[in-house]
């Protein structure tokens, strides 16, 4: 017989915005359920880098002292370089003066740390080792899971389901979400080396004649390493053979050297899809769906994080307030959408712009590119175009209560 248990909201994901949620409501007394598929927190290769809109975000919340006490780095600068010339410097300083940094957490510390918060209040609950296997539904509406746990199967019923288990979210297909679009033209090889002594710590993205480079500082004293290319590009670049591939990576950074001195095949890579995807509602009759299960945004800029904390954030406010009222209908939860959609719109478009421009193929724009970057990087549109992704214009619409102090 299936267990059965009782809370008011289940979250399905226990990511950034799936904990972030968690505790935002908790902190208010709400029972609050989180199902981690995975036994643990560990993993690679996903979002460690929060700009200054999280900084933001964590100071309006309050777990911004808190979070800092967990080992981290504090970025301050970068820029978007052609071989070794800095074509775009990126100064947190000029951006957003109060909170001059991003910094960088690998994801198991700060799932963690946000664990370690969670602990303090009773009416938070994490389980792990928890997948679901369909949604329960009542009269049409979504009133909870069933799930696979250690314990055996258990029917967790909930006034409001959230669904924040990623880009390749269950709780999407198994609701019939619809997809207003998607876009997927390119993919991102990841890998990891040791920071050389003497390299400064900055946030490069480091344009070769063929491809984009990522280098970005990884705590403790490593690089995370990316390089994106074509959707089905892949294949050709193995074709071709791992020196082929091994110099283009030479020539792109000094910081890749060691990693590419030892490198004799392609095991050391990680393949991410960088997709860009936005759903057409984001909620339905007791279920809302937040973070890359509503709006997954591309790998450049390293900005998904950011995007699914804010609308976290937002979505503890109108889930609190549709407890409160009683109300956790289409309607009700259809608020962050309203809330939140200009802002997630808005980075999609400028990564689109920027995919278009980084992907061409076009032997003439090979060749104009770094000069009309660097042309453009003289006009006030491109500080506007960094502050529309890396900081927050205004406080987000919340309520005080939420306050993590």
């Amino acid at each position: 017989m299936d267990q059965v248990m009782y809370t008011d909201v289940c979250i399905v994901g226990g990511g950034p915005a799936g904990m972030i949620l968690g505790l935002l409501l908790a902190s208010q007394g709400v029972d609050v359920t989180v199902l981690e598929k995975s036994a643990n927190f560990d993993r690679q290769y996903r979002g460690e880098i929060m700009h200054p809109r999280f900084v933001q975000m964590m100071e309006q919340i309050g777990l911004r002292t808190f979070l800092e006490q967990y080992p981290h780095l504090k970025l301050d600068e970068g820029g978007l370089y052609h071989k070794d010339k800095v074509l775009v410097p990126i100064r947190f300083s000029d951006l957003v003066p109060e909170f001059p940094y991003a910094f960088w957490m690998p994801q198991p510390i700060l799932l963690n740390a946000l664990y370690d918060k969670g602990k303090m209040y009773p009416s938070f609950h994490l389980q792990f080792h928890s997948s679901v296997k369909e949604l329960l539904k009542e009269e049409g509406r979504i009133v909870g899971v069933k799930a696979e746990t250690k314990e055996g199967e258990m029917l967790i019923h909930a006034k409001v389901t959230v669904g924040a288990d990623g880009r390749f979210s269950l709780i999407r297909k198994l609701g019939q979400f619809e997809m207003e679009y998607e876009h997927y033209n390119h993919d991102v090889a990841w890998f990891t080396t040791q920071l050389p002594q003497g390299m400064p710590k900055q946030i490069q993205l480091v344009m070769t004649d063929s491809h984009f480079c990522l280098v970005l500082p990884k705590y403790p004293d490593s690089i995370q390493g990316g390089i994106t290319f074509k959707k089905g590009e892949w294949k050709q670049i193995q074709d071709k053979g791992i020196a082929h591939f091994r110099k283009e990576l030479a020539e792109a950074s000094p910081a890749f050297k060691e990693f590419t001195d030892s490198l004799r095949d392609f095991k050391s890579f990680t393949i991410l899809q960088a997709k860009t995807m936005f759903v057409r509602e984001w909620a339905k009759d007791g279920c809302l769906l937040i973070g890359d299960a509503a709006h997954c945004a591309s790998p450049a800029g390293g900005i998904g994080v950011s995007l699914s904390t804010a609308t976290a954030i937002v979505a503890a406010d109108v889930i609190y307030e549709g407890l409160q009222k009683g109300d956790l209908s289409l309607n009700q939860l259809g608020k962050v959408q309203d809330i939140r959609c200009e802002d997630v719109r808005t980075v999609h478009q400028l990564q689109l712009k920027q995919e278009a421009m980084q992907m061409s193929q076009s032997p003439f724009m090979k060749k104009i590119r770094p000069y009309l970057i660097s042309m453009m990087s003289k006009m006030s549109i491109i500080k506007s175009v960094q502050k529309k992704v890396f900081v927050m214009s205004e406080t987000l619409p919340i309520n005080a209560r939420f306050n993590l102090r």
